[in-house]
């Protein structure tokens, strides 16, 4: 394993050279068989169901070409975001996609004219195998819109209307600024960076300062923030009224393949266990001497591991834990490591954070780290070797059973994330390391459990509201403190009421009630680690089964049929409460001795 030692991935492997005039004439040659394939689609009959099964086939092969092209670039702004060739490539990227969205669009009416018995020979056709979910829904979608013509007009006024608030949102919000004190006096710093320093320093003062400025900057900027936050869903309220839709949830449920009332059976069992977070929250507060916490002091952490790790160190701690799940992920991990999949470390140059890119033609990942020595990175790298264990099953599919969900997207991430963070406490070489990392797998996942779901009810009961009139920046505040405090309740006593302005899934385009499919993959996931662990031997080739087939099913059916779980009921959800509610009695009484 000396390759763990590699601090770059290696791009080269994809695209020999600097790749960019032969990204350049390759998005120049797709967005020429893509203007050919468009208007062969509008002329073309379905009278032979094998010449259907090859168009099929066909525009499926330029939707994998354009995924993995921009999957690439992608890549390659990451490694050097003030690379000039990559940023042309960006904008060349995004002027392709756009125009595979409109390929989509005429593929999909295409489908829809195929008549019945002719469609249900199609499904029969060995060249769709594997992707008869993403056809059908296809189908569907026309089925579930307004005619041809008033979709292509939607599509074309959204790049300046509905996307354009998105634009605003992005560039207003990127210009937000807060005063921060120094020991040189005041600079002034990224809304961005300024947040995270109210939230993680472990110097209160600090963060009750920061916390006043960034109040004040909310303030000032609210009434414009709530312009664009109404004008945003009443877009989408509006576009969902001309189609009929009387149900906002429509294209989130259909976008994570899961029905409402599977949503809804979860959404109760959270309910019933918001005891959990009131429980570790005063706790929390008792421990930092304090009466209550506020919003600035949930995320900043009571114990800090002094424990620092090498990059080899950290890898060797996935890779091990890795094999001891099973020896096919353990090899998966050591082989990422080996062949330049990762780039660990940060640096000016590099985008920051970390994210996992899926190269289906190479059947290979890129994994971006931004690692700096501690656990939590260790838990990243594991994270994002998940994504990129679940992309090796899909890479092996058809092109358009790529398309998951969000929620399935974070089921195998998660569940790496598990495998690595709960060995790493059974093993802390201290006290405060166990409880810091303890702490650290208690505020994540109450991040899913709780924060992520009142945000959710507040989202629903702002569209609700949103169908009769605009709503001031004040009542959004207020709309926001009732939604957290009926989740929080006693627990805390300042709420971040302006928290709507900051969170960007709120103003997202192409997927809607963004925030919950986060809360649904984590769930997901952890039920079927609690499963997991009940049957350590038999359910690794279960697990694989699933992750094959994630690109093809509804969750209930995978759930039905590789866990034997029903998701509309209580117990799943249950169980996959389970493992964090076991963590927060841990640290309870781990924690009674210094009180």
């Amino acid at each position: 394993m000396e390759n763990v030692r590699t601090k770059r991935w290696n791009l080269e492997r994809v695209y020999p050279g600097d790749g960019g005039s032969t990204i350049k004439e390759q998005i120049h040659d797709i967005k020429l068989h893509i203007d050919q394939t468009q208007l062969e689609l509008e002329n073309h009959t379905h009278e032979d169901i094998t010449e259907v099964a090859e168009m099929v086939e066909r525009v499926q092969g330029l939707y994998t070409k354009v995924f993995e092209l921009d999957e690439y670039i992608i890549c390659r702004l990451a490694e050097n975001v003030h690379d000039s060739k990559a940023r042309v490539l960006s904008e060349e990227s995004s002027q392709m996609k756009a125009q595979m969205e409109t390929l989509l669009l005429a593929f999909r009416h295409y489908l829809a004219r195929i008549l019945d018995e002719k469609w249900n020979e199609l499904l029969q056709q060995s060249e769709v195998a594997g992707i008869e979910t993403f056809l059908i829904e296809q189908r569907q979608k026309v089925k579930d819109q307004l005619q041809p013509e008033l979709e292509k007009v939607i599509h074309s006024l959204s790049v300046h209307g509905f996307e354009g608030w998105e634009d605003h949102y992005e560039q207003e919000f990127a210009s937000l600024t807060v005063p921060v004190s120094n020991e040189e006096g005041t600079e002034e710093i990224s809304f961005d960076r300024a947040f995270m320093r109210a939230m993680l320093s472990t110097n209160r003062a600090t963060r009750q300062a920061i916390a006043a400025s960034i109040t004040e900057v909310y303030r000032e900027n609210e009434e414009r923030f709530a312009s664009i936050f109404n004008h945003f869903v009443g877009y989408r309220n509006e576009l969902y009224s001309l189609r009929g839709w009387s149900n906002p949830l429509t294209e989130m449920l259909e976008q994570n393949r899961i029905g409402e009332a599977s949503i809804k059976s979860m959404m109760k069992t959270l309910h019933e266990h918001k005891s959990l977070l009131h429980q570790f929250l005063e706790r929390k507060a008792q421990l930092n001497q304090l009466d209550k916490l506020n919003w600035y002091d949930i995320y900043a952490p009571t114990f800090t591991s002094k424990t620092t790790l090498t990059y080899k160190e950290a890898a060797n701690i996935v890779i091990t834990q890795f094999y001891k799940y099973s020896d096919k992920l353990g090899k998966f991990a050591e082989h990422a490591f080996e062949e330049g999949w990762i780039d660990p470390e940060p640096s000016d140059s590099k985008r920051q954070g970390a994210f996992c890119a899926s190269l289906p033609s190479s059947k290979e990942s890129r994994v971006m780290l931004s690692f700096t020595g501690n656990y939590q990175d260790v838990v990243t790298m594991a994270h994002e070797l998940g994504h990129a264990y679940h992309n090796s099953f899909l890479q092996e599919e058809p092109g358009f059973s790529h398309n998951v969900g969000t929620g399935l997207a974070e089921t195998a991430s998660t569940f790496a994330e598990n495998l690595v963070l709960d060995a790493a406490i059974d093993s802390a070489a201290t006290q405060e390391d166990r409880l810091s990392l303890l702490e650290m797998k208690i505020t994540n996942g109450l991040k899913y459990i709780t924060y992520i779901p009142a945000k959710f009810e507040f989202e629903q009961q702002f569209y609700e509201q949103r169908r009769s009139q605009s709503l001031s920046a004040a009542e959004l505040n207020d709309l926001m403190i009732k939604t957290e405090k009926d989740w929080f309740q006693d627990a805390v006593g300042e709420v971040d009421a302006h928290n709507w302005m900051t969170m960007p899934h709120f103003f997202n385009t192409e997927k809607a009630f963004y925030n919950i499919p986060y809360t649904i993959g984590y769930l997901f996931s952890n039920g079927i680690y609690s499963l997991y662990l009940q049957d350590k031997q038999t359910f690794t080739n279960r697990y694989d089964e699933l992750l094959k087939h994630s690109g093809n099913q509804t969750m209930e059916d995978l759930g039905h049929q590789f866990l034997n779980q029903d998701l509309t009921s209580s117990a799943f959800w249950e169980a996959a409460v389970q493992p964090l509610e076991e963590a927060i009695h841990t640290y309870l009484a781990e924690t009674k001795a210094y009180t």
